[in-house]
């Protein structure tokens, strides 16, 4: 990795024009140049999800010309990661809580479910008909993408083994923002 261009001690997050720059370096150049300044956030929190299990985030704020952007990373690979967007005077403390709330709702429901065949052989498959991640670059191969679920990365051909349990049935693929909530459309009868 890389050094910022201006402190030479952290790495490099933004890429500003030409020049390099930490996050830190970065938000205190647009906190100059619109008079926002990034109030002071947790550096990481701990959030329980729906099966009681923890997960760490790194948390991160960048000032930016359209807003505020906040993420919470999980600390580790391929893990969870929420987003939100605020506008660039909002309340920087009720954009923290909503991220933290956005990582709760994310987190409450699961979309695989990992199962046991009667020889002992381990499978997955999709729970509640439904499956919501993020597309993820994929190290091994260029050309297609990984699919993270529930904090996990799954493989194209992973992911088609756990449809072939709907074989016959429609599927619905839709890209979300990654800064926008995934909602799901609740029948009524």
């Amino acid at each position: 990795m890389s050094k910022c261009q201006d402190c030479l001690q952290n790495e490099v997050f933004v890429h500003f024009g030409e020049e390099k720059l930490c996050l830190n370096c970065y938000n205190g150049r647009m906190a100059k140049r619109f008079g926002v300044v990034a109030t002071s956030y947790p550096e990481g929190v701990a959030i329980r999800d729906g099966l009681g299990e923890v997960h760490h985030f790194q948390l991160r704020k960048r000032l930016d010309p359209i807003g505020i952007f906040m993420e919470a990373e999980e600390l580790k690979s391929a893990g969870h990661d929420f987003k939100v967007q605020g506008d660039l005077y909002c309340d920087q403390g009720e954009l923290l809580l909503q991220l933290i709330a956005k990582a709760e709702r994310g987190m409450g429901e699961r979309y695989v479910e990992r199962g046991t065949f009667p020889n002992g052989q381990l499978y997955d498959s999709i729970k509640n008909q439904r499956l919501a991640g993020r597309v993820e670059c994929n190290p091994t191969d260029e050309g297609v993408p990984l699919l993270v679920v529930d904090g996990k990365s799954y493989t194209w051909e992973e992911i088609g083994k756990m449809l072939m349990a709907c074989e016959g049935f429609q599927v619905k693929l839709e890209i979300i923002d990654p800064y926008k909530e995934v909602e799901w459309k609740t029948e009524t009868k």
